[in-house]
């Protein structure tokens, strides 16, 4: 699809995720009130955030922020069984949009066996249910027909209200508008960073999503799980400097990869720590002729919220522009349902 043809979007994209992409800005700013409010953090020793895919991204945004200013330390779960040392002192809060994410629900479950305080965001269902039978703090966000990797404020913004993360979220939601209005449908694609981006990305090459360790890291994690979700396309997320250490060597052997695969760096200059600059400087340069090409997308801002919500909301706009260009419909995530069906009902997951 020709992206400077907006008035065909609705062909390949019936259920509008692009406007659900486009609307992320006024979804953060409506989100604020949703939750309990800001919890008092002092009898606890550790935060666990439990969620799975488009809900337990928030995990990784929170630990993200929490790096170099947060008291407690924050640890992301995804899976069943919780870390061995969750127990009374330990907060753990339970992220489900749809309220029947199997895995959330046993981590829940095992909180209060273990006496740890728990606080629920979802949209209802089960996990709602529970969380006011048992008496656990609970967010109820808005549920409706957008899937949780378009519901990513509703999710987010509540969780960063009660541990008070939220600094910034004034300035997050501006920046996020006004890239709305240089990134948005109806602006073309030779001024419109998003699209080219994305027009690039759909010729067929495999991404490789990168990041600065915190921020640049976890934008990079999202825009590769986008670009699976919403692109239907394979895509690698890399970390640096870890990625120095081991992924740099993979590239010396004559794969059927090299000039395939495409460098997609999401940079953080306000936060990034010099010595990873340097690192990108010298990394791209020594896989310039090994890969198809390279490219930065750019966070903007001053608060690390506001910085890492523009890299959030290119990476979403650019896996969406990325689906269109291939006439690819963005909603459907047909594997992940048959998974789902396969897998039935659980029968007392521990």
């Amino acid at each position: 699809m020709d992206l400077d043809s907006p008035q065909s979007y609705d062909v390949v994209d019936p259920a509008d995720a692009l406007g659900d992409v486009e609307a992320t800005a006024r979804q953060w700013a409506e989100a604020a009130s949703l939750g309990p409010g800001p919890l008092d953090l002092r009898r606890f020793d550790a935060v666990v955030i439990s969620g799975m895919g488009g809900s337990g991204i928030t995990g990784d945004i929170i630990w993200a922020l929490s790096l170099e200013r947060y008291a407690l330390p924050v640890v992301v779960h995804k899976g069943y069984r919780l870390p061995g040392f969750t127990g009374p002192r330990t907060l753990v809060v339970a992220l489900s949009h749809s309220g029947a994410t199997e895995e959330t629900l046993s981590a829940f479950e095992e909180a209060g066996r273990r006496g740890a305080a728990r606080l629920v965001v979802t949209s209802g269902e089960a996990l709602a249910e529970r969380a006011a039978a048992d008496g656990a703090h609970v967010a109820l966000v808005p549920g409706g027909t957008r899937p949780p990797r378009h519901s990513l404020g509703v999710l987010l913004v509540p969780t960063l209200v009660a541990l008070g993360l939220d600094d910034g979220l004034d300035e997050a939601v501006a920046v996020m508008d006004r890239l709305g209005r240089e990134q948005g449908r109806d602006v073309p694609t030779a001024g419109n960073a998003a699209k080219e981006l994305a027009r690039r990305v759909a010729l067929g090459v495999v991404p490789l999503a990168w990041g600065g360790r915190g921020i640049g890291s976890v934008a990079a994690y999202r825009l590769k799980c986008q670009l699976n979700e919403n692109a239907k396309i394979p895509a690698v997320h890399g970390e640096l400097p870890e990625a120095d250490h081991n992924d740099v060597v993979g590239w010396e052997s004559p794969s059927p990869l090299r000039g395939l695969a495409a460098m997609i760096i999401l940079r953080d200059p306000v936060g990034e720590h010099p010595r990873v600059t340097r690192r990108f400087e010298l990394t791209t340069q020594l896989l310039s002729g090994r890969l198809a090409w390279t490219a930065d997308v750019v966070g903007r801002g001053q608060s690390a919220l506001a910085r890492l919500a523009s890299l959030l909301f290119q990476a979403d706009l650019v896996s969406v522009y990325t689906a269109l260009a291939a006439d690819r419909d963005p909603t459907p995530i047909t594997s992940i349902d048959q998974l789902k069906s396969r897998l039935g009902s659980p029968a007392g997951v521990q």
